[in-house]
């Protein structure tokens, strides 16, 4: 049970704010001591993400949210429709996932979390990234990314660009890195009923 004050909750969330403000059978306003907000598959960790963000030492820096405080916060904000945290979260995700080094766990991360909030280009940057590291994929990250997403990496990864061979095949080399079109164009030759 956390105790929060709902100054918070409500500035952030229109849904929550708008959830306090229900009549109640007992007269009293919801989320009071007497009468609890009673929230179903929300994770903890999410949670712990968003009260760190409230309840910090200190207000006066800057404060950037650790990677996975980012990862367990995005679903809260967005099931609750927290536009600006969401925003300010994703594009944290979104900087640290361009970096040259992000690992495969972070790339792994960011497929589940755009396929939650239903962001293709992010999904396809994503994808796109990680088939430099198809390789080592094993079977619990295929599970975590989805049959799509891990069909998506498997075939990008195997194909070889016209540079290299001088063939015509549009696709992402996995000797050289280039691509003569777009990772859209390869995705979209997934069958449609096998996307999650």
């Amino acid at each position: 049970l956390f105790k929060i004050h709902r100054h918070f909750l409500a500035q952030y969330s229109p849904v929550l704010e708008g959830l306090f403000e229900l009549p109640s059978e007992q007269n009293t306003p919801f989320g009071r001591e007497e009468q609890p907000i009673s929230i179903q598959g929300d994770s903890y960790r999410g949670w712990e993400a968003l009260l760190a963000l409230f309840y910090r030492e200190n207000h006066v820096e800057a404060q950037i949210i650790p990677w996975d405080d980012a990862i367990a916060l995005i679903p809260i904000a967005h099931k609750y429709c927290m536009q600006a945290l969401e925003i300010s979260t994703l594009e944290r995700i979104k900087t640290e996932m361009r970096q040259p080094k992000a690992s495969k766990e972070k790339l792994i991360d960011v497929i589940r979390i755009s396929k939650l909030l239903d962001l293709s280009d992010l999904f396809e940057e994503a994808v796109s990234r990680l088939t430099h590291k198809a390789d080592k994929l094993s079977y619990e990250d295929a599970q975590k990314i989805g049959l799509f997403a891990f069909y998506a990496i498997t075939i990008i990864s195997s194909r070889v660009c016209q540079a290299c061979t001088g063939q015509d095949i549009p696709r992402v080399c996995s000797g050289c890195k280039k691509s003569s079109r777009p990772i859209g164009l390869v995705i979209t030759d997934i069958p449609a009923d096998w996307r999650i």
